[in-house]
Protein backbone atom coordinates (compact mmCIF):
# COMPACT_ATOMS: atom_id res chain seq x y z
CA UNK A 1 0.00 0.00 0.00
CA UNK A 2 1.54 3.36 -1.41
CA UNK A 3 0.34 5.88 1.21
CA UNK A 4 0.81 9.65 0.15
CA UNK A 5 1.89 12.23 2.65
CA UNK A 6 -0.69 14.35 3.12
CA UNK A 7 -2.18 10.90 4.13
CA UNK A 8 -0.14 9.77 6.58
CA UNK A 9 0.18 13.38 8.09
CA UNK A 10 -3.89 12.93 8.57
CA UNK A 11 -3.95 9.67 10.56
CA UNK A 12 -0.88 10.72 12.48
CA UNK A 13 -1.76 14.36 13.58
CA UNK A 14 -4.77 12.85 15.76
CA UNK A 15 -2.93 10.11 16.98
CA UNK A 16 0.10 12.02 17.85
CA UNK A 17 -2.41 14.49 20.02
CA UNK A 18 -3.76 11.57 21.76
CA UNK A 19 -0.98 9.94 22.82
CA UNK A 20 0.50 13.40 24.07
CA UNK A 21 -2.85 13.59 25.56
CA UNK A 22 -2.47 10.02 27.04
CA UNK A 23 0.86 10.66 28.20
CA UNK A 24 0.33 13.76 30.22
CA UNK A 25 -3.16 11.85 32.34
CA UNK A 26 0.34 9.51 32.80
CA UNK A 27 3.06 11.29 33.69
CA UNK A 28 0.57 12.99 36.60
CA UNK A 29 1.73 10.82 39.13
CA UNK A 30 -0.36 12.23 41.65
CA UNK A 31 -3.64 11.88 39.60
CA UNK A 32 -4.31 7.60 39.99
CA UNK A 33 -6.16 5.58 42.11
CA UNK A 34 -4.63 2.17 42.27
CA UNK A 35 -5.61 -1.19 44.25
CA UNK A 36 -3.51 -4.41 44.27
CA UNK A 37 -4.29 -5.42 40.24
CA UNK A 38 -5.33 -1.88 38.74
CA UNK A 39 -4.02 1.39 37.89
CA UNK A 40 -6.73 3.93 37.36
CA UNK A 41 -5.01 7.61 35.64
CA UNK A 42 -7.42 10.46 35.47
CA UNK A 43 -6.82 14.05 34.42
CA UNK A 44 -9.60 17.25 33.73
CA UNK A 45 -8.36 20.08 31.32
CA UNK A 46 -10.23 22.57 29.90
CA UNK A 47 -10.81 21.27 26.11
CA UNK A 48 -8.95 24.20 24.61
CA UNK A 49 -5.93 21.95 25.54
CA UNK A 50 -7.18 19.66 22.34
CA UNK A 51 -6.08 20.15 19.12
CA UNK A 52 -9.01 20.89 16.86
CA UNK A 53 -7.65 17.42 14.90
CA UNK A 54 -8.03 15.61 18.38
CA UNK A 55 -11.41 17.39 19.13
CA UNK A 56 -13.04 16.83 15.73
CA UNK A 57 -11.95 12.89 15.27
CA UNK A 58 -13.55 12.32 18.81
CA UNK A 59 -16.62 14.63 18.28
CA UNK A 60 -15.66 16.99 21.44
CA UNK A 61 -16.10 20.33 21.74
CA UNK A 62 -13.14 22.86 21.73
CA UNK A 63 -14.35 25.84 23.74
CA UNK A 64 -13.45 28.20 27.18
CA UNK A 65 -16.74 26.39 28.97
CA UNK A 66 -16.32 22.98 28.21
CA UNK A 67 -13.95 20.34 30.31
CA UNK A 68 -12.41 17.03 29.28
CA UNK A 69 -12.03 14.44 31.78
CA UNK A 70 -9.50 11.78 30.62
CA UNK A 71 -9.57 8.09 32.51
CA UNK A 72 -6.49 5.46 31.26
CA UNK A 73 -7.19 1.74 33.41
CA UNK A 74 -4.38 -0.41 33.26
CA UNK A 75 -3.73 -3.97 34.76
CA UNK A 76 -0.52 -4.67 36.86
CA UNK A 77 1.80 -6.95 35.21
CA UNK A 78 4.22 -9.55 37.25
CA UNK A 79 7.38 -7.50 36.78
CA UNK A 80 6.50 -6.08 33.52
CA UNK A 81 4.38 -2.40 32.49
CA UNK A 82 0.88 -2.34 32.90
CA UNK A 83 -1.32 -3.25 30.05
CA UNK A 84 -4.41 -1.39 28.98
CA UNK A 85 -8.01 -2.84 29.93
CA UNK A 86 -11.54 -1.67 29.16
CA UNK A 87 -13.67 -1.11 31.93
CA UNK A 88 -17.07 0.17 33.07
CA UNK A 89 -17.46 3.88 34.54
CA UNK A 90 -19.84 5.45 35.86
CA UNK A 91 -19.67 9.02 37.21
CA UNK A 92 -20.73 12.00 38.02
CA UNK A 93 -19.57 16.35 38.33
CA UNK A 94 -21.14 18.97 39.91
CA UNK A 95 -20.23 21.75 42.48
CA UNK A 96 -20.29 20.99 46.28
CA UNK A 97 -24.24 21.42 47.45
CA UNK A 98 -25.20 21.91 44.17
CA UNK A 99 -26.96 19.35 41.26
CA UNK A 100 -24.60 16.22 39.96
CA UNK A 101 -24.02 16.10 36.10
CA UNK A 102 -23.93 12.32 34.94
CA UNK A 103 -20.18 11.95 32.92
CA UNK A 104 -20.82 10.23 29.35
CA UNK A 105 -17.98 8.04 29.10
CA UNK A 106 -16.64 7.38 25.19
CA UNK A 107 -13.95 4.83 25.20
CA UNK A 108 -11.25 5.81 22.88
CA UNK A 109 -8.60 2.91 20.97
CA UNK A 110 -5.76 3.87 19.60
CA UNK A 111 -3.11 0.81 19.02
CA UNK A 112 -2.15 -0.88 22.77
CA UNK A 113 -3.92 2.25 24.31
CA UNK A 114 -7.02 2.44 25.87
CA UNK A 115 -8.72 5.52 27.65
CA UNK A 116 -12.10 7.18 28.38
CA UNK A 117 -13.39 10.59 27.57
CA UNK A 118 -16.25 12.58 29.03
CA UNK A 119 -16.77 16.56 28.42
CA UNK A 120 -18.76 18.46 31.14
CA UNK A 121 -19.33 22.12 31.46
CA UNK A 122 -17.07 24.24 33.24
CA UNK A 123 -17.47 28.65 34.12
CA UNK A 124 -14.33 30.09 34.89
CA UNK A 125 -12.90 29.78 38.58
CA UNK A 126 -15.79 26.73 38.95
CA UNK A 127 -14.26 23.90 41.43
CA UNK A 128 -16.00 20.83 40.71
CA UNK A 129 -16.48 17.44 42.40
CA UNK A 130 -15.89 14.18 40.39
CA UNK A 131 -16.87 10.88 41.48
CA UNK A 132 -16.67 8.19 39.31
CA UNK A 133 -16.86 4.44 39.72
CA UNK A 134 -14.34 2.27 37.68
CA UNK A 135 -14.97 -1.35 37.25
CA UNK A 136 -12.33 -3.27 35.19
CA UNK A 137 -14.48 -6.77 35.57
CA UNK A 138 -17.56 -7.43 37.17
CA UNK A 139 -15.86 -9.51 39.58
CA UNK A 140 -13.54 -6.66 41.24
CA UNK A 141 -15.13 -3.89 43.57
CA UNK A 142 -14.96 -0.71 41.59
CA UNK A 143 -11.93 1.71 42.34
CA UNK A 144 -13.24 4.76 43.14
CA UNK A 145 -11.67 8.16 41.50
CA UNK A 146 -12.65 11.24 43.76
CA UNK A 147 -11.59 14.62 43.52
CA UNK A 148 -11.72 18.58 43.01
CA UNK A 149 -10.54 20.82 40.45
CA UNK A 150 -10.88 24.68 39.77
CA UNK A 151 -11.26 25.88 36.30
CA UNK A 152 -10.02 29.06 34.58
CA UNK A 153 -11.45 29.93 31.28
CA UNK A 154 -9.11 33.13 30.81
Amino acid sequence: MNLQPRTIKRILTPLTGLLLLLAATLAAAEQLVENKDYVVHYSAFNSTHLTPEVASRYGLMRSRQRGVINIAVQRKQPGGTPKAVMAQLEGFTGQRGGSEIPLQFQVVEEGDAIYYLAEFRIHDGDRLDFDIKVKPTPQVPPLKVSFSQEFYTD
